[in-house]
């Protein structure tokens, strides 16, 4: 991660840890059973989509915010 933060900017490193926790909610639902689900794997559920949601917010300001490409036309 050392690497991947020194040769990219800041918004492309959030959106690497926003596209890994997607992933990881994305697997957690594909494997729940709805029959065998417990209230432990529904909140670990919340937790990571609040996580992903957070996640998300962050690459959105620094992407509104990161001057180092070019900007569509207003």
């Amino acid at each position: 991660m050392i690497h991947v933060a020194a040769s990219n900017s800041p918004a492309e490193v959030a959106w690497a840890a926003f596209d890994a926790a997607a992933i990881r909610l994305n697997r957690m639902y594909a494997e729940c059973a709805p029959d065998w689900d417990t209230p432990e794997e529904r909140a670990a559920r919340l937790s990571l989509s609040l996580e992903v949601v957070r996640l998300w917010n962050e690459f959105r300001a620094l992407l509104v915010g990161d001057d180092t490409g070019p900007r569509p036309a207003a």
